[in-house]
């Protein structure tokens, strides 16, 4: 039978030897193959689905890509070895100006139209042919630059970029970033910093976290608050990293700002599901924010001046080209001009008012050699409150005594954390990353009250009270990338957690005596954990239009009289479709050790962290996902669709009868009940990515539902952090040279909300042998079920513009915003207040964030 290269084959695999496939083709379409079998190794497993297909195209899918050779000598094919024609180029992309690396940069080849990307150090690796003669460099907001490649031979190449310089005269746009439908990653949302910085300021601010609640899947809580909850989950369920150590409590004025100054940021990446495994220890997200390094070449500086607060960023070298600096501040001071009209208002006599945040970031790096590579990074901020009173006053019915009465309260939170880590390159294709770092919270409030008559004796009182909890963590890691081929990536590595937690809280003592003020403990107890993981992921392509990522993390945490292993797989699936369209696919299962104490609606620093018990197990969660992805043909659009279900087991939640306030006790299992969670949704985003005009439109309609036993009668009810609708909108504009306009409206359903559903007088004069009771009688509430109630739907615009001018390699930032420009009365909580003219109870809404201007202003040199 005559055949040639065009002849038609059609052939099913599944799982089957080479030599299998030989026979077939042999038997069916009479081509006969000679090879040895001491040589080529014909028992390698394909799977392979082949209908009317050219006979080349069939002879490379089996055997290109298995490494072996084939050539016709007459009727015949011979198959040999394939001999290594490939090479590697590896090495880091940084700022030609400053060093500094740059995440997440492409590089490819553009004959081939094969790449890669640089990993969150700024490494890359690239396996190709010999002969490719070019290699093409992009970043967002850099020059791109195409490199020729005069040798064959294995290389370590950095590539320096530079960036563009001209404030708004140039388009900025994401031309060579992988298309949304070329990543196998799903529910992954990248942040450029340019973006947080570009959002409308509230106070004169930008905030990393309160950019990501913009996001489709992501909600923010109450009016204001920088915390964020993710598809359904309670804040503490978010893995938040700063340079891959995890940091508590994210926020900064009870909520209102993050702890993450944007001077030190370069890259945020945010993932609401479908978690590489090189992630574990929360259900809900994770938020990987990386600090830039500093400049290698030149000191640089920064200068910035709002309503409450200012910022200073300082970077350069320490040692040109091999050792670096940044360093930033941050300080409010609205209680520096506050305090007099706050001590008159609170009335505080001779006393003192403060209220304040501070935060302050290092963070050092030095190249060792082209292959080592050291960093050492640092995070402290607190809040502080602090109010003294100091008043004397005379008798309210006119005797002689004078009183006095002092006052001292104060209140505080903060966080640490640090880390150490070393990059090394063993090969061109192998790279790993060792971390060793320690992270703290602290929360402490002390209360202390004295009340004394000068002219009479034993006429005092005296209260004292504290309140303290702690937790610290201490942990080394180890991460290996490996890049055998751009089409082929395999992680893995493994980390040791030391985890402990401090609860701890005093009671208040009122004694009539001060000599004999009491400290009494109710609980000082420590907890200890360890918690040892292991990971492996690879991503590598299945077959044509076809690609996958698989991944196990398993950990193990053990905690005094108990210990748990977990196995938690991890998958994803990309499939290309015609059109620039993708379907993609995750599954994700996830555990965590630790819980959060709470029964706010907001993400307070009073909540308690504890770790998993004998009593209280740990959390566990599966998430499943589906999405379609597309970019348009001139890649100005994105288009990206997800359907998700997540089911949690193990989840707390305080007793009805629990009093948050003493949760701290050794007892504080028996005030809490575990319970079963699920939430499940749909998220759109639709983003414009180049152009004068910029920004995104992000819809979420979700479900999120708790079940606890004793707690509303054991029914099913919707979880304080449900809203069934989300909708956002963020644009950016720029006009002209200097100028570029922000805008963000969102609407959001109103959060659950449990109130009385009816009320009965209360009996004060139960017996007719008592006196009748002078205290007017207060109505009882009855509870209905809980959450079946919505407060009401909240909807806020925000404005921004942003000025830039350049005179003599100084930059001069002035931005003008305004919150809540229609002044809309979004809740923030409810109560009932009685009305004395009706003598009846109203329900009242309290709202905190009325239209609020601001201004900053910033100087960059």
């Amino acid at each position: 039978m005559a055949w040639n290269w065009r002849t038609k084959i059609s052939l099913r695999l599944n799982n089957q030897p080479l030599s299998t496939a030989c026979e077939i083709i042999e038997k069916e379409y009479g081509i006969h193959f000679s090879y040895s079998r001491d040589v080529v190794k014909m028992n390698r497993l394909v799977s392979l689905s082949a209908k009317e297909m050219p006979l080349r195209r069939v002879l490379d899918l089996l055997f290109t890509e298995n490494g072996i050779q084939y050539k016709r000598i007459g009727d015949q094919l011979v198959l040999t070895v394939k001999q290594s024609n490939t090479r590697t180029i590896s090495g880091f992309v940084e700022d030609a100006q400053t060093g500094e690396k740059l995440i997440g940069a492409t590089v490819y080849f553009p004959k081939l139209q094969v790449g890669t990307t640089t990993n969150q150090y700024g490494f890359y690796s690239l396996t190709t042919a010999k002969d490719t003669m070019s290699l093409m460099v992009t970043y967002v907001s850099y020059s791109p630059m195409s490199i020729p490649l005069k040798d064959d031979v294995n290389k370590q190449m950095n590539i320096k970029l530079s960036p563009i310089n001209t404030l708004q005269e140039v388009e900025i746009t994401d031309q060579h970033v992988p298309p949304l439908q070329e990543q196998t990653q799903m529910s992954k949302v990248g942040m450029p910093v340019a973006q947080v910085k570009a959002m409308p300021r509230m106070l004169g601010e930008t905030d990393v976290l309160r950019t990501i609640q913009a996001m489709p899947g992501v909600g923010g809580g109450m009016e204001g608050t920088s915390g964020i909850h993710v598809r359904g989950g309670s804040p503490d369920q978010n893995l938040i990293l700063l340079d891959g150590t995890p940091v508590y409590n994210s926020t900064h004025l009870f909520g209102l700002f993050s702890v993450f100054n944007p001077d030190i940021i370069k890259n945020v990446d945010l993932y609401k599901g479908a978690f590489p495994a090189r992630y574990g220890g929360r259900l809900s997200s994770v938020v990987d924010i990386s600090m830039k390094d500093g400049d290698m070449h030149g000191y640089h500086g920064e200068f910035s001046l709002g309503l409450i607060a200012s910022r200073v960023m300082i970077e350069g070298p320490i040692f040109k080209g091999k050792t670096s600096f940044i360093i930033t501040g941050r300080r409010t001071y609205a209680d520096l001009l506050a305090q007099d009209a706050a001590i008159e208002a609170l009335k505080l006599g001779d006393g003192e008012f403060w209220a304040y945040f501070f935060d302050a970031n290092v963070k050092i790096n030095h190249i060792f050699s082209p292959k080592d590579r050291l960093f050492l990074s640092g995070y402290g901020g607190r809040d502080n409150m602090r109010v003294k009173r100091d008043k004397g006053f005379d008798s309210l019915n006119g005797a002689a005594k004078q009183y006095h009465e002092r006052m001292n309260f104060g209140l505080g939170w903060g966080n640490q954390a640090y880390s150490l880590r070393w990059n090394h390159i063993y090969n061109p294709r192998l790279f790993s990353n060792v971390t060793i770092n320690y992270s703290q919270f602290l929360f402490d409030t002390d209360y202390e009250y004295k009340f004394e008559a000068q002219n009479a004796i034993m006429e005092s009182d005296s209260m004292y009270g504290r309140y303290f909890s702690k937790v610290q963590n201490a942990g080394a890691k180890i991460d290996f990338e490996f890049r055998p081929n751009p089409l082929h990536t395999l992680r893995f590595g493994a980390q040791a957690t030391w985890h402990i937690f401090q609860p701890g809280i005093t009671r208040f003592t009122n004694v009539s005596d001060s000599t004999r003020l009491t400290d009494t403990a109710y609980n000082n107890t420590t907890n200890k954990g360890v918690e040892l993981s292991l990971y492996w992921e690879d991503d590598f392509k299945l077959a044509d239009s076809m690609y996958l990522n698989l991944g196990t993390h398993a950990s193990a945490f053990l905690v005094s009289g108990r210990s748990y292993i977990s196995v938690q797989p991890r998958l994803g699936f990309r499939y290309l479709l015609p059109r620039k369209w993708a379907f993609k696919l995750s599954y994700t299962s996830m555990t965590q050790y630790i819980h959060l104490l709470t029964n706010n609606a907001t993400f307070l620093p009073t909540d308690l962290w504890v770790a998993a018990t004998k009593k209280v197990p740990p959390m566990f969660s599966n998430q499943f996902a589906l999405g379609l992805a597309k970019t348009s043909n001139d890649n100005m659009f994105e288009m990206s669709m997800e359907l998700y279900a997540k089911t949690m087991q193990n989840v707390i939640e305080y007793q009805e009868t629990a009093d948050n306030f003493q949760s701290a006790t050794n007892s504080w299992e028996d005030n809490v009940v575990v319970g079963r969670g699920w939430s499940y949704g749909s998220e759109f985003l639709l983003q414009k990515k180049k152009g004068k005009l910029k920004g995104w439109i992000g819809y979420t309609l979700a479900w999120s539902e708790r079940a606890f036993p004793n707690v509303n009668n054991g029914a099913v009810f919707p979880y304080k952090y449900d809203r069934r609708h989300d909708l956002e909108v963020v644009l950016t504009q720029q006009l002209g040279k200097r100028w570029e306009l922000s805008a963000q409206w969102e609407f959001a359903t109103g959060a659950p909300l449990t109130l009385p559903s009816g009320s009965y007088e209360r009996i004060t004069d139960p017996s007719p042998h008592l006196p009748p009771s002078t205290v007017e009688p207060r109505d009882v509430d009855v509870i209905g079920n809980r959450n079946m109630l919505r407060m009401e739907n909240t909807h806020r615009l925000d404005i921004g513009a942003t000025h830039t001018k350049e005179r003599k390699g100084v930059r001069y930032i002035l931005n003008i915003s305004l919150y809540n420009v229609y002044n809309q009365k979004n809740p923030f909580f409810y109560s009932y207040k009685r009305n004395e003219e009706t003598l009846k109870r109203e329900l009242t809404k309290f709202s905190i964030l009325p239209i609020l201007p601001s201004i900053s202003y910033a100087i960059k040199f």
